[in-house]
């Protein structure tokens, strides 16, 4: 007997919700203030019991490597937010994550072209190159952005959904990340209800890393609609090639913290948290929606007037500091 539709979606989201609301709840009571950093820890034992325990998901050896993927971040993650490692080791911590992830079968033969057609990525060398860089722009684009309560899980969530909607279009047909999408929705809002500014806990190395991660995961899934889920994290992506251009132009690594990213110059003009999570959430929900629903002409439409106003906007605001 086929599970109906409340089964099979609606029910593991709402059980990994209250999973990460509990298990949360416990990690705060029974960690104090030394637990604050470690909400990402939740979001991924919740998520992968959710997973082992859904009878509507085979572990195929792709969704075992999310999973093994996910183990890994926690480990990371876990020692980062607890020594607090240079950057070098947190790139290549990534880069091992990636190749885990894509040994496993985290990985597509091609990936579609937004002009039609598909693009193949047969060559290992090319794949492995391509799916590298992939996952290390997402793991790096929510990590940074993590910098103001809330901000990265609910771009997550924003493109947790445009995911799920896009596993049921006709050309994907992907109901297995449809319920992936609905787990790690579930788990990621349950962590929003305590992220929320002021936050009672944080997502940390780990859980900023897992956001990313899942993100890339699940795109390739989607029939490796890359270009369409990107649109819904757009904003992020942008953030990070702007800053890794300003600190390599400025002679700095390009992993050095600093407050050149858009949610703390946002902060700086005095718009407060609340607003900065709000303007990134709908301006997420609004791009994810256009990548659905409009065709080509119209996302490219859509992402060249993100990138223009975007950079118009760094630029009338560097003009303004230097007056």
């Amino acid at each position: 007997m086929l599970s109906s539709p409340i089964e099979k979606f609606l029910l593991p989201f709402f059980l990994s919700l209250g999973l990460t609301v509990i298990g949360v709840v416990l990690l705060l009571w029974l960690g104090k203030k030394s637990a604050k950093r470690l909400g990402g820890l939740i979001l991924i034992i919740v998520f992968g019991i959710s997973v082992l325990l859904n009878k509507d998901l085979e572990i195929t050896r792709s969704i075992l490597g999310i999973l093994i993927g996910s183990s890994m971040i926690f480990l990371f993650g876990l020692w980062d937010d607890l020594k607090n490692i240079n950057w070098k080791w947190q790139l290549i911590f990534q880069i091992i994550i990636a190749l885990a992830a894509i040994s496993f079968g985290v990985r597509s033969g091609f990936i579609s072209n937004p002009l039609g057609g598909a693009i193949s990525l047969n060559n290992p060398a090319i794949y492995y190159f391509f799916y590298i860089l992939y996952f290390l722009i997402f793991l790096n684009s929510l990590n940074w952005l993590d910098g103001t309560d809330g901000l990265a899980g609910g771009v997550t969530l924003v493109s947790l959904g445009t995911i799920f909607f896009l596993s049921f279009k006709p050309e994907v047909n992907q109901p297995a990340t449809a319920i992936l999408c609905a787990i790690s929705g579930g788990a990621v809002l349950g962590f929003l209800f305590f992220n929320w500014n002021p936050a009672k806990i944080l997502a940390g190395t780990s859980g900023a890393w897992f956001f990313g991660f899942i993100l890339a995961s699940l795109s390739i899934f989607a029939g490796a609609k890359i270009a369409t889920v990107m649109m819904a994290a757009l904003i992020p992506i942008l953030d990070l090639v702007r800053v890794v251009w300003e600190r390599w132009r400025s002679g700095q690594s390009i992993f050095q913290k600093d407050h050149r990213h858009l949610h703390y110059l946002l902060l700086n003009a005095g718009i407060n948290e609340r607003k900065i999570f709000f303007l990134y959430f709908f301006a997420s929900v609004l791009i994810g929606s256009a990548a659905l629903n409009l065709r080509v002409w119209g996302k490219l439409a859509t992402i060249a007037s993100v990138i223009i106003i975007y950079s118009l906007s760094f630029y009338l605001w560097s003009k303004k500091q230097k007056s």
